[in-house]
């Protein structure tokens, strides 16, 4: 990072040698130690690469003896404007909103790029019908009220700054991690981080038992051992929790019954339910195993009027409340 800032504040084009007097990131100046030289040669190599593969070009070009020189030029590295429609920009927040990545300045950029107000004063439809709850056109604007809800509810769900760096780093280094987890203290090896619904979990082993440990639920900082502490484990980290949302476990489970359209029935949204009826029409009724109320909304209102929640009745009421909450502070009319 250090070496990308340098060059990227540097207004002409810097020779290697100046790079390293200037910055003083790989070897003493003026050192002719050939094992210094060949250490500081390797390290500026791997600099460069990783500064590539974060997708920053830097631009290279002879001098007048013979030397390359390097660069960050401002129209390689800074974004323009983009031009986002308000379509755009709404799946742009909605999207940040779902994983908490422990810093603000996801949220930060999303509001530079989203700046722009997305019309008002959408009409509502009709939430509930024979008993049942349907995501009906709510209008634009209740979807950018659901962006701005779920916006402050990722910030207010901020993880301290450190901490997920410090977990990935001693997932990397086999160190040992301390914490307090469940009302109690913890001492588990790091096997890696995932996100699922939105949050974060470690993957680690706690009395020889493989386990997940959703990172905002910790109680206390962690504190890394010694690297190398442990063998690294043959532990396919991504088959640990569920790829369905609906299916982490958030403190619910019980079954959803959803009726879905003939438009959507036969769209990927539709298929992530288990088909169990189908009608001349075309549509489908599908059931989900819901374990995290908070996905299964996301799933419903991604199919909007095309689905309608069947059972169970205390979901029903609970999406029809929800729908009419938005419907009437986007400004329409039920």
């Amino acid at each position: 990072m250090e070496l990308m800032m340098y060059l990227l504040a540097r207004d002409v084009p810097t020779t290697r040698e100046e790079i390293w007097r200037n910055t003083g990131l790989y070897a003493p100046d003026g050192t002719t130690d050939k094992r210094a030289l060949e250490s500081a040669r390797t390290s500026f190599e791997r600099d460069k690469a990783l500064i590539r593969n974060l997708g920053v070009r830097i631009t290279e070009a002879i001098t007048h003896d013979g030397a390359t020189s390097y660069t960050i030029r401002r129209q390689d590295y800074f974004l323009p404007d983009l031009q986002l429609t308000p379509d755009e920009q709404l799946a742009l927040r909605f999207a940040a909103s779902r994983v908490d990545i422990g810093e603000t300045w996801d949220l930060e950029a999303v509001a530079k790029l989203t700046s722009t107000e997305v019309g008002a004063g959408a009409e509502g439809g009709d939430a509930a019908a024979g008993g049942r709850a349907g995501a009906d056109d709510v209008g634009a604007d209740a979807g950018t009220l659901s962006a701005d809800v779920a916006l402050e509810t990722a910030a207010a769900q901020q993880t301290a700054g450190s901490l997920l760096p410090k977990l990935a780093a001693a997932s990397a280094e086999r160190a040992q991690v301390r914490f307090a987890y469940g009302g109690r203290r913890r001492d588990a090896q790091p096997l890696g981080l995932l996100c699922r619904a939105g949050y974060w979990y470690l993957a680690a082993r706690e009395d020889d038992v493989v386990k997940t440990f959703r990172v905002d639920r910790m109680e206390s900082d962690a504190e890394v051992g010694e690297r190398g502490a442990f063998a690294r484990a043959d532990v396919d980290v991504a088959a640990l929790l569920p790829s369905e949302p609906m299916e982490i476990d958030f403190g619910d489970d019980f079954e959803a019954r959803v009726r879905i359209d003939a438009t959507m029935a036969q769209q990927p949204t539709a298929e992530r339910g288990r088909v169990v009826e189908q009608y001349d029409d075309g549509s489908v009724t599908v059931t989900a195993r819901v374990r995290n109320r908070a996905a299964f909304r996301v799933w419903v209102l991604d199919m909007g009027r095309h689905a309608v929640v069947e059972s169970p009745p205390e979901l029903v009421a609970e999406i029809t409340s929800w729908l009419r909450t938005l419907a009437d502070q986007a400004g329409g009319e039920r």
